[in-house]
C-alpha cells in the first residue's frame, strides 16, 4: 500500500526553525558568536549562520553539531525543545551503585564471582 498523504513541508520547516531558535538562544546566553562556533567546529564560513537563520535546510547532524559546539547535551536540547514531554513521568533508571550491586548479585548466582567478598589487608 502506498502512502499518499500530502507532505506538509511548512510544518517541518517551521519546526526546524524553532529548533534553530533554541540553539540561537543558547549561543546568545553563552556569549558565543556564530563565527567563532563555525571556527571551533571547522566548518566553512556562514554554514551555521545560514542553517540557524533558515536559509539552508538544517539537517539533524548540523543541529547536533551546533549543540555539541555550545556544550549543550543532546538530551538537554530535546528537553528544551519539548518540555511537555520532559515532564511526563518515566521509569526511574537504576542508580549506578544499585545497578552495580544487581550485576554483582547475578554474577554470584551464576558462579562467576565467589559468594562472599574476601577482605584484603
Amino acid at each position: 500500500m502506498l502512502y499518499t498523504a500530502a507532505v506538509n513541508r511548512d510544518r517541518y520547516r517551521s519546526e526546524a526553525l524553532r529548533l534553530a531558535g533554541i540553539l540561537r538562544d543558547e549561543l546568545r546566553e553563552k556569549g558565543v558568536s556564530i563565527r567563532s562556533l563555525e571556527q571551533k567546529m571547522g566548518v566553512g564560513s556562514s554554514v551555521y549562520q545560514k542553517a540557524l537563520k533558515g536559509r539552508v535546510t538544517m539537517t539533524l547532524e548540523t543541529l547536533l553539531q551546533i549543540a555539541d559546539a555550545v556544550d549543550l547535551g543532546w538530551p538537554e536540547l530535546f528537553r528544551k525543545a519539548y518540555p511537555e514531554i520532559a515532564k511526563e513521568p518515566v521509569a526511574q533508571a537504576a542508580m549506578p551503585d544499585e545497578l552495580e550491586g544487581r550485576i554483582l548479585d547475578i554474577l554470584r548466582r551464576h558462579g562467576v564471582l565467589p559468594n562472599a567478598a574476601i577482605a584484603v589487608d
